[in-house]
């Protein structure tokens, strides 16, 4: 029942962690899918002398529903404040196709909703299809392919489509101990943005990026706490031509923790750090500086199960921009709460 609680609650990582702010934070939207599961529920020692049968072995989703407010939704100087209502929802079909390995299929939702400054307004559709591969008991390989389409009604220019490709090797250590290396290519096109020549010239392509990401994760888990250090390295490559506006690398670190006071509470705290360099874009206050960025998130959540399948959220989250160019600094926070229903 632990380890049921426990996985629950690191999707809901994901959730509370990738919600409005990180979306807002990070255009890349680096933080959505976070790598999430829990320790299995055996290492096998020997086979089962019985003959194998494919069947569909677990449907699992979930959905939430948050209400919040955010006191500067652009994450700029003129600090915009709204309230927003975010819900999100997820589909996930498991079939065993043989011992060792299982076909995964499914798909994520997100909106988010804002009462008046609705030009952030947001709908994220991303179905997937993938296999997890047991290589032995404690080396496991997850591979998904998953199409993602972000619709903003309201801000044309930023509405996307886009594939994205994973691999992770995840090894258990033992029992309590995981460590996992994945990679990930990204590629977007944006149908209602054309690249910019120069300062004032519009090309006649549609703006496309081309991201690949490696990633290092380590996690540990007990029976009252669950312990994760994710590391993400990447580059994004675009066809915008002007100061390449959107070439950039960038290096991410997270930790987190999630502590169980009692069955029922329990909380999620997590940190952010990520500096990013980009390759040609210029500061507004010194032409002559190339654009660096140091960004930090902070978060937390305290969760209380209602029942077996259904839990309450309470989040804040800060966020806070360090840059060598005075447009890209910012800071802002959200509070937010909600209902999650898993099953």
């Amino acid at each position: 029942m632990r380890r049921y609680f426990l996985g629950t609650c690191v999707l809901f990582i994901a959730l509370a962690f990738g919600g409005v702010r990180s979306f807002a934070v990070d255009e890349q939207i680096t933080d959505r899918y976070p790598s999430t599961s829990q320790p299995p529920e055996k290492i096998k020692e020997v086979e089962e002398d019985v003959p194998f049968e494919r069947k569909l072995t677990e449907i699992t989703g979930f959905v939430d529903l948050q209400q919040g407010y955010d006191n500067n939704v652009d994450l700029n100087s003129q600090r915009h404040k709204d309230g927003f209502l975010q819900g999100t929802a997820n589909i996930d079909v498991k079939y065993e196709q043989a011992d060792n390995l299982k076909l995964r299929a499914g798909v994520d939702l997100f909106e988010a909703i804002y009462y008046k400054h609705n030009v952030n307004n947001l709908l994220d559709v991303s179905p997937y299809a993938g296999f997890d591969l047991e290589i032995t008991p404690e080396i496991i390989s997850r591979n998904r392919v998953m199409f993602e389409y972000f619709s903003y009604p309201n801000k044309k220019e930023s509405t996307f489509s886009g594939i994205v490709l994973t691999s992770y090797l995840r090894h258990y250590i033992s029992r309590t101990l995981y460590q996992e290396v994945g990679y990930e290519y990204i590629r977007r096109w944006y149908p209602d943005k054309k690249v910019a020549l120069h300062e004032a010239q519009e090309g006649n392509i549609d703006r496309g990026d081309e991201r690949y990401r490696v990633k290092y994760n380590v996690g540990m888990y007990s029976d009252r706490f669950f312990v994760r250090l994710s590391n993400e390295f990447a580059r994004n490559n675009s066809n915008y031509t002007y100061q390449e506006y959107y070439d950039y690398w960038y290096y991410r670190v997270k930790p987190s923790i999630m502590y169980f006071f009692t069955e029922k509470l329990y909380t999620a705290v997590g940190v952010i750090y990520k500096r990013t360099k980009y390759k040609d874009r210029r500061s507004t206050d010194d032409p002559t500086k190339i654009v660096i960025d140091n960004t930090v998130i902070c978060d937390a959540t305290l969760y209380y199960d209602i029942t077996s399948g259904m839990t309450f959220g309470l989040t804040y989250a800060y966020s806070e921009n360090f840059s060598n160019d005075p447009y890209q600094q910012y800071s802002g926070s959200v509070v937010s709460g909600g209902i999650y229903y898993s099953f």
